[in-house]
């Protein structure tokens, strides 16, 4: 090919490829051509009462939100770590999308083992009977 074609051909490509971009705007472009009635201060100050009464999320949940989810437990951390890992072992832990319901058997094989946690070397039988070794 000659040099003239070689530079000719990509400018050509070029101009093509942005004729078709020539159509209309942006979208979204009209974010950019806003224009505030309000001051930085004012808006700071309209917004700072709804801070305060934790109207206003602060990343993905505000303070109310979280502590309504805040529940009390009235077990020890060897229990809950027994526990789980008893649910670990029967397979009726939440993993991505599946989420495994225990049966009774199964839950009662949890409580058990949180039971033992406590208990130490105690074997737990049945419904609050327990038998020391």
């Amino acid at each position: 090919m000659k040099t003239s074609q070689l530079v000719l051909l990509p400018i050509a490509f070029a101009l093509t490829a942005g004729a078709a971009f020539a159509e209309g705007p942006i979208e979204g472009n009209e974010v950019f051509n806003f224009q505030s009635t309000l001051s930085r201060a004012e808006v700071q100050a309209q917004v700072a009462p709804a801070y305060q009464a934790d109207q206003i999320a602060r990343g993905e949940a505000n303070p109310a939100q979280a502590q309504a989810t805040v529940v009390a437990s009235g077990l020890t951390r060897a229990q809950v770590l027994a526990e789980a890992a008893e649910a670990r072992r029967l397979g009726v832990v939440v993993r991505g999308e599946l989420q495994p319901v225990a049966t009774p058997e199964q839950a009662e094989l949890i409580r058990l083992a949180g039971l033992r946690a406590v208990q130490g070397n105690a074997v737990v039988q049945g419904q609050g009977s327990v038998q020391v070794n």
